[in-house]
């Protein structure tokens, strides 16, 4: 813990003396939206969830937020585990960051593994895509959701204390959730603090939890998903020095979780230690040290710029019922960057910027299924945009180095290149045609390289590229394509886009028919893939109803993945379509949403049925007792559908929570 801060004390301090700020400035800045995208609007195909619309959304895990939003899916390991899938991609080719710095856990390493982020403390969460990714290395080909929550303050604050309180509860899982945040401030230096804790039970489902019959144990009980319990707490305290050219500051955060680990029983045999649970489960911990800072110049060739540095001391034990740690997990990592914007050089603004990973990741224990391995990596990386009199257009490039330093297989070292270019042309009624391409290469990660073990959470005995004899690795290359069309301004707005990614060596799991230990083999192979898919949303006024405004927002996604041989790629999302009907008051509003999932059986894992999600929600806002209060209510799955992921590594075993009821109050002060 003590190179942790040390660390970070030497990042501000090193920060502070080449930017030069000095404790003669004075005066405020205002009040910035944090981004993962340092020049705001390069042609991404991007959504944000803030406000309102996030408190109505928020879920349990990140997963489970955001998987009603076009394009985006969940790996959902029950109500607990949950990362987000983009456009079929999951794992590492999805870059998890809080703040534009890297989470640092291990939710890429497995699907049983949590994300380290609390969506009920985020002030806004960003799904970003095209040449912005390259900011953030060849792991983000697929997409970055960024999660901002202000824990280090990057404007002054209004009044010495404020802030915020919510409680919320549902009925499918019995949460008890209650989350609180202080934001305050005295001249020049603003602070943040926060906590939360939640619990849930097993949460109710529409019938058993198993789908085959064949395959359901007789004692298994109808209408609960057992082991589904979740009980996480965490605070959180920063604080910031702010001037009128920017700002420093710094936050140190802890979250614990542990949670059940849903799934078909496993078979004892006899003569095993009593159990004293009601089935394995996950405890994680983790501390987290962060460091952020920018500074603006007033006048030259550069505009501002940022440092960023996150450090990780990260641990979670997986535990049997009988109380016996199984293995245990651990994960010190640590990453800086910055970025430096510049003002415009024949017409092209740009940020050019570097980046620096450390990782020290170890499984230990007896269902170990990677052994201990240290990963490095640096980067470097140009964005650049320019406004012409039709539009606008951008560019992007990043060479990326990394190493993998495994403890008995063989090391593994590449440098990644990739390329980004984005065109936008202005339309009919402020509207935009929009064009990106880009060539990105990516380094697989450690379980694509060294697995190599029965891996208890996916039912898989897995082997990794490297883990076979004479086993050889390939970047994995993608050339991509997106067209779409979007309005973002007016009564009526819509966007739509259609997008193809031909990917060479890309690394799946292969079933290989062979079982080791009663486990079916899952042999990470290299084959070329391709991927299809649209996104469409359209949103239209639908006239006043009484003092309110209404509104109905009508949208679809669909992907397709498959082998360049034809056969088809494991947990890929069905296509879906829905319907948000919106009413609005002058202090309340209430939502309808239906959302009809197709069946999916063009994929090589379990085959899911449709299902048709149907949600009410209602908000009203009023004052008391020199208090702004939100109350909200929310009913999900409301036609109570035995509901089955197919991106999930449990779908045959963990459905979605059955109909439900959600009450909450927020108060600000």
């Amino acid at each position: 813990m003590f190179s942790s801060f040390y660390r970070a004390a030497m990042a501000a301090s090193v920060f502070a003396v080449l930017t030069g700020v000095s404790y003669g400035d004075s005066g405020s800045t205002e009040e910035m939206v944090v981004t993962a995208a340092p020049l705001g609007d390069v042609l991404q195909s991007s959504q944000v969830l803030s406000g309102e619309e996030l408190m109505l959304k928020s879920s349990p895990t990140l997963g489970e937020t955001l998987s009603n939003e076009p394009g985006i899916s969940s790996t959902y390991f029950g109500p607990a585990a949950s990362r987000p899938i983009i456009r079929g991609l999951s794992g590492s080719r999805v870059q998890m960051l809080s703040d534009s710095i890297s989470t640092l856990d291990v939710s890429d390493v497995s699907p049983d593994h949590a994300v380290a982020v609390e969506p009920l403390l985020a002030d806004q969460i960003e799904i970003i895509r095209g040449p912005a990714t390259l900011l953030y290395g060849s792991s983000a080909a697929g997409g970055v959701i960024n999660v901002s929550d202000n824990r280090i303050p990057e404007a002054t604050a209004e009044q010495l204390f404020g802030g915020a309180v919510e409680v919320r509860g549902d009925t499918a899982a019995e949460e008890r959730a209650y989350v609180g945040r202080i934001d305050g401030g005295w001249g020049e230096f603003a602070y943040h603090i926060d906590g939360f804790r939640r619990d849930t039970d097993n949460i109710d489902i529409k019938g058993f939890a198993t789908a085959d019959p064949a395959e359901r144990p007789a004692g298994e009980n109808k209408g609960k998903l057992a082991n589904s319990y979740s009980e996480s707490d965490g605070v959180a305290a920063g604080l910031s020095w702010v001037t009128s050219q920017g700002y420093l500051g710094a936050s140190i955060s802890k979250l614990n979780q542990t949670y059940g680990l849903p799934g078909p029983e496993e078979e004892d045999g006899g003569g095993g230690d009593p159990e004293i649970f009601e089935g394995p489960f996950l405890d994680m911990e983790q501390t987290r040290i962060d460091v952020r800072g920018e500074y603006r110049f007033d006048s030259g060739i550069w505009e501002s710029i940022k440092l960023a540095y996150g450090n990780n001391d990260y641990e979670h034990n997986e535990i049997e019922p009988s109380g016996e740690v199984a293995t245990e997990f651990e994960n010190d990592a640590w990453q800086i960057r910055t970025e430096a914007v510049h003002s415009a050089l024949a017409g092209w603004r740009g940020a050019v910027g570097f980046q620096y990973d450390d990782r020290d990741f170890s499984a230990v224990g007896e269902e170990a299924f990677l052994q201990p391995t240290s990963t490095e990596s640096w980067g470097v990386f140009l964005l650049e945009e320019r406004d012409f009199d039709f539009g606008s257009a951008s560019l992007g490039a990043r060479a990326e180095f990394l190493e993998h330093d495994n403890d008995t297989l063989a090391d593994y070292d590449d440098t990644a290149l990739s390329l980004g270019a984005g065109l936008g042309i202005n339309t009919y009624a402020d509207s935009e045609a929009f064009i990106n391409l880009s060539y990105t290469e990516r380094n697989p990660g450690a379980e694509e390289l060294y697995s190599e073990g029965a891996h208890i959470a996916t039912r898989q005995y897995e082997i990794g590229l490297l883990a076979v004899p004479g086993g050889s690795v390939n970047l994995e290359k993608s050339t991509n394509v997106e067209i779409g069309w979007r309005r973002e301004a007016g009564d009526v707005q819509w966007e739509v886009s259609a997008y193809f990614y031909d990917i060479a060596d890309y690394v799946y799991q292969d079933l290989t028919g062979a079982e080791i230990d009663d486990l079916p083999v899952a042999q990470y192979s290299q084959e070329d893939a391709e991927f299809l898919g649209f996104e469409a949303a359209l949103v239209l006024p639908t006239g006043n109803i009484g003092l309110a405004n209404s509104s109905l927002r009508l949208f679809g996604d669909y992907v397709d993945a498959e082998l360049d041989g034809g056969e088809d790629l494991p947990r890929i999302p069905p296509w879906r379509t829905g319907a948000n009907f919106l009413l609005e008051g002058a202090v309340w509003q209430s939502g309808l949403d239906v959302i009809y999932h197709a069946e999916q059986n063009d994929i090589s894992s379990f085959n899911t049925s449709s299902y048709t999600m149907l949600n009410l929600n209602g908000l009203y806002r009023f004052d008391a007792v020199g208090f702004d209060w939100e109350l909200f209510a929310k009913g999900t799955n409301l036609l109570d559908e035995d509901a089955r992921k197919s991106t999930s590594f449990l779908a045959a075993y963990a459905p979605l929570p059955g109909r439900s009821f959600h009450l909450g109050l927020r108060a600000r002060f």
